[in-house]
């Protein structure tokens, strides 16, 4: 199984290029995406590891916005325009780590073949709250003085009616693993109609919903699977996951995910150690 794993990051590139060797295969081919807020030549060493490829075409990536979409499909494209062939493209992030071997990955990967990993809810009856992120206009790519006075305003003086008619919109995690396949057809979607784009460009935290709606509206849905391979503790009423310590080892270890998040190697190192001592006994 030939799987490129595409990283979205701005974090500790020893960290990431941490994760990369502890996952290295010769049927692993790894895409990092760095923030472009963050010099290319700060992960000059990672570009080092075999297999590894920085993507060239980066974006200022901000919270909640489109601007991580639109890393993904950056990453996505140069993906493909390799000409490489892929079983999957995996969607991962510099905070995560391996939490399984690569034999019990590319198992894995074998044991689900023709099928695409979303986790999603139903807007409509499951998660009513997602529909605030496509039925108000949101200003999160721009940062400016006023933008939410701003935002605020638009949406007391214009209703949205944008929404593409006779979509049902699906929402979770971030995190998917999808063949290059459904991901050619996300870029004909999204990336390659510009009224599409547009309507996702004004949305909140449209990484969260736009594979899985876009995915679930289309002939791959009935390949989906309502799973992701990521492990993470997110506490109630919280923006994020839990950052990982020792006392999550465990828990880490018991979970049948093939990576976890999120991890910070200058605040508990000693958790990567016990992880690869784990995983090098496997």
């Amino acid at each position: 199984m030939r799987i490129a794993h595409l990283i979205i990051t701005y974090t500790n590139p020893a960290q990431t290029a941490r994760m990369i060797k502890r996952m290295q295969h010769p049927d692993f081919d790894f895409y990092i995406h760095v923030d472009a807020k963050f010099p290319i030549e700060s992960h000059a060493e990672v570009a080092k590891i075999p297999n590894v490829y920085l993507i060239k075409n980066r974006v200022d990536v901000q919270w909640a916005a489109f601007s991580t979409i639109q890393a993904e499909l950056n990453g996505l494209q140069e993906i493909l325009y390799t000409g490489r062939s892929y079983d999957f493209i995996s969607l991962m992030s510099g905070q995560d780590y391996p939490t399984k071997s690569v034999q019990y990955m590319q198992e894995f990967f074998e044991g689900i073949k023709g099928k695409l990993l979303l986790k999603y809810r139903a807007f409509s009856g499951e998660w009513e709250e997602g529909m605030t992120r496509v039925n108000r206009y949101h200003l999160t790519d721009f940062k400016f003085k006023g933008q939410y006075f701003l935002e605020r305003w638009i949406n007391k003086l214009v209703k949205r009616t944008d929404q593409p008619k006779g979509m049902k919109f699906y929402g979770s995690s971030m995190f998917w693993v999808i063949s290059p396949e459904a991901a050619e057809y996300v870029l004909l979607t999204v990336d390659r109609d510009p009224k599409m784009k547009r309507f996702f460009k004004f949305t909140w935290a449209p990484d969260e919903f736009l594979f899985q709606t876009i995915l679930l509206n289309s002939p791959f849905a009935g390949q989906v699977i309502n799973e992701n391979c990521h492990y993470y503790k997110h506490p109630p009423k919280t923006p994020s996951p839990k950052t990982f310590d020792l006392s999550d080892f465990n828990d880490i270890i018991a979970s049948d995910r093939l990576y976890a998040r999120k991890f910070d190697m200058s605040k508990s190192p000693e958790l990567f150690d016990k992880i690869d001592e784990y995983l090098s006994n496997q």
